[in-house]
């Protein structure tokens, strides 16, 4: 009985300590470099091999960025791991919009411009003849101070 005991006793032993050798042989094939694939807006995109604990900002150390290459929202501080994708994203591109040839709908796409204000810009510029400089939009009656510091990162001549 007690010899039953025993067996049953190692054969339990055996089992539990199976797990915790295959899971000392998983940590210790962690310990080699990993490989991260780099897409999007790089000019040398591809795999880089890093140490492991590497983080996003060592990654970029590496990486030669295309100038459309926006990292704004890339957080630096992230931990890369074996076979990782990092897209990195471009810029978007804001279109502006012509105060001297828009249309009343291009207008209204401004904000703070409504269509009163849009068909103002286009009587102006009919009258007075195209703007010279985009701080000229300030003459149109209803646009102040307020709505050009609004606006002016959005239209062009």
């Amino acid at each position: 009985m007690i010899r039953k005991m025993y067996v049953f006793l190692f054969i339990c032993l055996a089992v539990l300590l199976s797990p915790l050798s295959s899971g000392v042989e998983l940590l210790s094939s962690q310990k080699g470099d990993i490989q991260v694939e780099v897409k999007g807006e790089a000019e040398n995109c591809g795999i880089f091999t890093l140490p492991p604990y590497s983080t996003l900002g060592d990654l970029l150390d590496l990486v030669k960025l295309s100038e459309r290459a926006d990292t704004s929202m890339l957080n630096y501080n992230t931990v890369l791991k074996d076979s990782d994708v990092i897209n990195i994203p471009a810029r978007a591109e804001t279109v502006r919009i012509s105060i001297n040839t828009a249309t009343l709908q291009q207008l209204v796409t401004l904000p703070q411009i409504g269509e009163v204000t849009a068909q103002r810009i286009i009587d102006y510029r009919s009258t007075h003849g195209l703007f010279q400089q985009i701080e000229d939009i300030k003459a149109v009656k209803g646009i102040g101070e307020k709505t050009f510091e609004k606006i002016k990162d959005l239209i062009c001549l």
